[in-house]
């Protein structure tokens, strides 16, 4: 893997992926703080100095080099500018070329193939641009909605972890998801 600056945005047909911005923080505040959004996140609903503390902190992640780097880009709609999401790219092993990516959405952006196409982006990058052999995703197997969206990316469902994390003080499961880059590569042509 190279190590990577996330420097520039990332441009899909209707999205742009960029470094997030302190004036993000109303709009990811507005699906943060949501119990039907955080029923699948490892975090409670947050407070809006929580999420601003978050998005101060995820400002400085800019560059992937070693185990525990990740970028955490916005997701803007590109006709307008408005904010629908974050997504997740983490180095879960430099040494096995392996990373992690995960994407929230605002509930109103749902249905619409959104995070799929922002992900599909993502996913290039790791690994065209990272160098990336492997990507991961874990999850919520109860998260119908982003397995849908690993079905879609080519990711084939590797493990269904049994109570295997204490998540809001109670034993969650944990799906994987994952795709090699000669998968990707043979799929995305």
């Amino acid at each position: 893997m190279r190590p990577t600056e996330f420097s520039r945005p990332i441009q899909t047909e209707r999205l742009t992926l960029r470094r997030p911005e302190l004036t993000d923080v109303d709009a990811i505040h507005a699906f943060q703080s949501r119990e039907d959004v955080c029923a699948y996140l490892l975090f409670a609903p947050r407070d809006r100095a929580s999420v601003e503390a978050k998005v101060a902190e995820s400002t400085t992640k800019t560059r992937l080099e070693k185990p525990g780097d990740y970028l955490q880009p916005t997701m803007e709609r590109r006709d307008d500018g408005r904010v629908m999401g974050q997504m997740y790219l983490s180095i879960d092993s430099v040494e096995n070329e392996c990373v992690e990516i995960g994407w929230i959405m605002h509930p109103d952006y749902a249905g619409r193939g959104f995070a799929t196409e922002a992900a599909f982006a993502l996913l290039d990058f790791a690994f065209r641009t990272v160098g990336a052999h492997r990507v991961i995703a874990t999850l919520d197997p109860a998260n119908e909605a982003s397995v849908r969206v690993c079905h879609r990316l080519g990711m084939r469902k590797e493990a269904h972890l049994l109570e295997d994390m204490r998540v809001k003080g109670e034993w969650a499961d944990t799906g994987v998801y994952a795709i090699l880059h000669r998968e990707w590569a043979a799929a995305s042509g």
